[in-house]
């Protein structure tokens, strides 16, 4: 699990909204970050990735990237979560 989500939970029980922004923000930078990545590991690589043989070490970074890449994007969404429900 990405360290950022137990942060996130810690800062809303706070109530530190100043800090939830500033780790979504983060977390926008990390997920940027891991967009690039992917577009360039497709772009090389999409063609020595077979659907049907997913245990080689190509589809092994895939995989543990797109884990990566959940996570954030998780975190994101508990961020999110949080600044609207201080609105409410």
């Amino acid at each position: 699990m990405n360290p950022a989500y137990p942060q996130i939970v810690s800062q809303a029980t706070d109530r530190d909204f100043n800090g939830i922004v500033q780790t979504r923000n983060t977390l926008y930078v990390e997920r940027m970050r891991l967009d690039k990545f992917f577009t360039l590991f497709l772009d090389k690589f999409e063609r020595n990735m077979d659907p049907d043989n997913t245990n080689t070490p190509i589809w092994n970074l895939y995989k543990i990237k797109l884990k990566e890449y959940d996570d954030v994007q998780r975190s994101i969404k508990a961020a999110d979560y949080y600044l609207t429900k201080q609105n409410v």
